[in-house]
């Protein structure tokens, strides 16, 4: 059976794939620039959630807000 999105989130496999990409990515940009951490969320971002516009670019605020606890945990 497929994996819902709340098992994905701590699926290991997924999580490697996820930071060699991360890995890739780092090595065309600066140090500054690099990412460090991250995290992987269960629920993609949307519209309808109030996280994108409708041009689908990212409301910060708004997922800073609505993600506030995962963001706080990535500087602790």
């Amino acid at each position: 059976t497929p994996l819902g999105p709340a098992d994905l989130v701590r699926d290991p496999d997924l999580e490697m794939e996820v930071r060699r990409a991360v890995v890739a990515a780092n090595t065309a940009v600066s140090q500054a620039e690099s990412i460090r951490t991250f995290r992987i969320l269960a629920h993609p971002f949307t519209e309808e959630h109030g996280l994108l516009t409708p041009s689908l670019k990212l409301k910060r605020r708004a997922i800073e807000t609505a993600y506030a606890v995962e963001v706080d945990a990535l500087y602790h």
